[in-house]
């Protein structure tokens, strides 16, 4: 299952870090989440163990042992788009970055330009308003190479500037409002997924290698 999550978010999400990969993997695969799948389609009538209800553990390993079955019994194929169908599905509506933080939003940005040579982002205040007041909200927009990269509103101009370092990484990764739907259904079960690639890490990740990246897969979607 870890596996197969890994691969597909790795050709639907080519230009996000592997650490961002990683993390929205976890989330998939967490006790949380695969225990509210499994209550979902109804194993907690099915499952006979000591306690009662079951644990989120139990739900879990429930769910799991249900993919290994469909696997031995429909084959890999079959499991795949049963954890496609189910599991991974839980990503929509989703934001990545409320699942994958960034501790130093602005630290990475300043690194990624750094390695492409471009210049290092400038903030500049757009607009404020309820200055000195309990309502006070600043507009920031980070620029880079007089091109506007980022937004970010706030109560404070710092957290403002940390917003617009957020949504400028957002851009760069794809995982903004614009970002495609992600393929299920009919589309999903003509992916052809390789389980043997990696996305380039954030600290060598440049928007040149993301892009090979995306071309890769994008013959695969």
């Amino acid at each position: 299952m870890t596996t197969y999550i890994k691969a597909y978010l790795r050709l639907t999400h080519p230009f996000l870090p592997e650490e961002g990969i990683l993390a929205v993997q976890e989330h998939l695969t967490s006790d949380d989440l695969l225990s509210h799948v499994s209550f979902n389609i109804g194993t907690s009538d099915l499952i006979l163990c000591a306690d009662f209800p079951p644990s989120k553990s139990t739900l879990a390993n429930t769910l799991k042992a249900i993919v290994g079955v469909v696997e031995k019994s429909s084959g890999l194929h079959s499991a795949q788009i049963f954890v496609q169908d189910f599991v991974i599905t839980q990503l929509i509506g989703k934001d990545v970055k409320e699942i994958w933080t960034i501790l130093n939003p602005m630290g990475l940005l300043r690194d990624i330009l750094s390695r492409e040579g471009r210049t290092l982002p400038e903030s500049r205040l757009i607009r404020q308003s309820g200055q000195n007041t309990i309502m006070a909200v600043f507009n920031v927009g980070l620029y880079c190479d007089k091109h506007l990269i980022g937004l970010g509103v706030g109560e404070t101009i710092v957290i403002a500037v940390e917003m617009a370092a957020r949504d400028a990484l957002k851009r760069l990764f794809r995982t903004n409002e614009r970002a495609p739907p992600l393929p299920f259904g009919r589309r999903g079960r003509q992916l052809n997924v390789p389980l043997d690639t990696t996305n380039p890490s954030v600290t060598e990740w440049t928007t040149e290698l993301a892009t090979q990246n995306y071309k890769r897969n994008h013959k695969l979607i």
